[in-house]
Formats: structure tokens, C-alpha cells, sequence
């Protein structure tokens, strides 16, 4: 991915909307169509030299004409690099993921998974490339994935402020940032924006994009407070999936003592290296973890999974599940398409992190 400019944000923004607009009046059936109602209302009653307040844009269920997305374009511009500056890139052992500095003393939040467990040592990539040592402090799992790092090393960090998720609403804006594909020095972290789609039972879902190497970054609101941690996502672009700030505000004690609760998944989940996307035929692979079993048995970036075990793969969802109710050390044959080729391939999965 690459940074946007000015023009780029306009174009996506725009994009949101007529999605997000359908999935507003679904929602609010009736009541949406009298917000927008109400809006347009205003609007023509307005003068037309009268600035639009910030706070009304960002309540309307869409924008409504250039100016509107011109405030949108200004906020996020001047929230982008604070952002960018308290998002670090992470690595734990072979494995990349991010997260976000939260205190001056260098608490970092991330995903359960990107720690793997408590007290490992890791290494924390700030924006302007600097490496700092670390180490993974609490998890909490069972379907909640909020884990908790902590800079070693002494620094004056950049840091966001935690929000609240608490009252998050269908349709509040929030920005999205990490390293999608892991830290890469040419560029700093990756910005996406959009809306919230549903906030209930532990998780926030928006249609903030998200891809490998995102896993652990913030979720921030418009007011670029930390209101979510970046978890999972799913087969459609607007199933991104975050853990709710409120997890680690409720947990802080537990988390800085470094407790590991929720289910111990290390022992019975096996890995096999990959990042990737749904597929007509399978799973496309993004990336493989080098040193893992899929860099070990050959598997390529851009091959396609298409069955695991003689049976037909349906998406990185369906690999994910079958992948994970194996043993460390089983070994599965993997077929796999190469352009126009079929290969069969024997894979040994590994526990996380090994």
C-alpha cells in the first residue's frame, strides 16, 4: 500500500460513502431517511458563507456536497502524523505484526497473537526506523486477543492517548493505521479511513481495510484517540475486526502483570507461515513467513491453495481453521496452483513463533 495524497483521500472517501450510505438506511430505516431529511434541510436554509461545524459533519449519515469532504480530508490530515508516530511496526521472533505506543514510559498495546506469550523479547520498530528492545507482558485470549507490550529501553516515545469504545456507534469515523506486509523503512505506517459497522459482544467491525502485518496496530477515533486494536479479519473488505480499547482499560492490572488468560491456544494451534486472501480457486498466498514450513516446502507468493489434505480449501478463513486444529508436527499435503500448474506438496506445521 502507499501513503495517500490529497486527490487519493478525496477519491476514497467518496468511495465510502454510497456503500455506507446503503447500510445507514438499512439500519436506520426510517429515522436514517429523516436525518438526511433534517440535513438537506439545513443545508438550503444555510448561508452559503456560513462554515460547516466539524462535529455536524462528522454526525451526518454521509457527507453532503464538496465542502463536507473537504473538513473530512482537513481533520485527517492534521491527525495523520501524531498517528503514524505512535504506531510501531513489531517483530517476535520470525513473525510481524504492529502496535501503538500508550505512555510515556513506554506501554505499547497490540493483539494477543502478535505476542504470542508472556515474556518474550521483541523488537519494536518506531516510525522513523529506530529499533528498541521490548517484551510481551499480558495476554488476554478467548476470543478477545488483547495483549500488552512494554519498551525496555529508555526514550522519550511518541504516544496516543486511549479513548473510549464503550459507545462507539454504527457510522463513527475512525482511522486505521500499521504495517500491512511488516515494517518497510520506504514508507510510514499505512493510513486507511472509515466507519464503524458494528460495535457489540467484544469487538468492533469497520470497513478500515486490513491485510498481514496490520495485526496489532490502533484503531483511533476521529479525534485520534486509541479506541481499538487491530485482531482478524474476514473474506469481505469490510470485515475488519478490533479489539475494543475497553478491553485493555478494564484488564490494565492483569495485562501489566503479565497474566495469560482466556485459553492457552500454544498448545493445541499449529501454523504454517502464510499471509493471505480469499480466492475464486482457494487461497492466494500474500507472503511466506521466511524460515517457516511454507517457505521450507516451496510454497510461493502469488501461488493459490487449493485443497489441504485432499479436501477443497475455501478461502484464508477456511485454511486458517483446518491449519489450527492441528498438532505442531503433523504434516498435511498441500495442492497448490503455480500459473497454470498443479503442484502437491508436503507441509510440517510448527506451533507459533517456533
Amino acid at each position: 500500500m502507499k501513503r495517500l495524497c490529497d486527490s487519493s483521500l478525496c477519491r476514497m472517501l467518496f468511495s465510502l460513502f454510497v456503500p455506507f450510505a446503503v447500510a445507514l438506511t438499512l439500519a436506520y430505516g426510517s429515522l436514517g431517511s429523516t436525518a438526511v431529511a433534517q440535513t438537506e434541510a439545513a443545508v438550503d436554509t444555510a448561508p452559503v458563507v456560513a462554515p460547516v461545524p466539524r462535529d455536524a459533519v462528522f454526525a451526518k449519515p454521509v457527507p453532503v456536497g464538496i465542502e463536507d469532504l473537504r473538513i473530512i480530508e482537513n481533520r485527517v490530515k492534521a491527525l495523520v502524523k501524531q498517528l503514524q508516530l505512535a504506531t510501531v511496526g513489531v517483530r517476535n521472533g520470525r513473525a510481524a505484526g504492529s502496535g501503538v505506543i500508550v505512555s510515556k514510559d513506554g506501554f505499547v498495546l497490540t493483539a494477543a497473537h502478535v505476542c504470542v506469550e508472556p515474556g518474550r523479547n521483541v523488537t519494536l520498530i518506531l516510525s522513523d526506523g529506530r529499533r528498541v528492545k521490548g517484551k510481551t507482558l499480558g495476554t488476554f485470549r478467548g476470543g478477545v486477543d488483547a495483549g500488552l507490550m512494554k519498551i525496555t529501553e529508555k526514550g522519550d516515545w511518541p504516544v496516543a492517548e486511549m479513548g473510549s469504545s464503550k459507545k462507539l456507534k454504527l457510522g463513527d469515523w475512525c482511522i486505521a493505521t500499521g504495517h500491512p506486509g511488516g515494517f518497510d523503512k520506504n514508507r510510514a505506517p499505512v493510513v486507511r479511513l472509515g466507519r464503524v459497522v458494528l460495535n457489540r459482544r467484544g469487538v468492533i467491525q469497520t470497513d478500515c481495510t486490513l491485510v498481514g502485518g496490520d495485526s496489532g496496530g490502533p484503531l483511533y477515533d476521529i479525534d485520534g484517540k486509541v479506541i481499538g486494536i487491530n485482531s482478524r479479519i474476514g473474506a469481505n473488505t469490510n470485515w475488519n475486526f478490533h479489539v475494543p480499547v475497553s478491553q485493555f482499560s478494564d484488564n490494565w492490572d492483569r495485562l501489566v502483570a503479565a497474566e495469560d488468560w482466556g485459553g492457552d491456544i500454544r498448545k493445541r494451534r499449529a501454523v504454517i507461515g502464510i499471509n493471505g486472501e480469499d480466492h475464486d480457486h482457494g487461497c492466494l498466498i500474500t507472503g511466506v513467513a521466511e524460515g517457516l514450513p511454507a517457505a521450507q516446502a516451496g510454497l510461493k507468493k502469488d501461488d493459490i491453495i487449493t485443497k489441504l489434505e485432499g479436501k477443497p480449501i475455501k478461502g484464508i478463513g477456511d485454511l486458517a481453521k483446518r491449519v489450527g486444529s492441528k498438532k505442531p508436527g503433523d504434516k498435511v499435503k498441500i495442492e497448490i496452483l503455480r500459473g497454470e500448474e498443479t503442484l502437491e506438496m508436503e507441509v510440517t506445521l510448527v506451533k507459533p513463533n517456533d
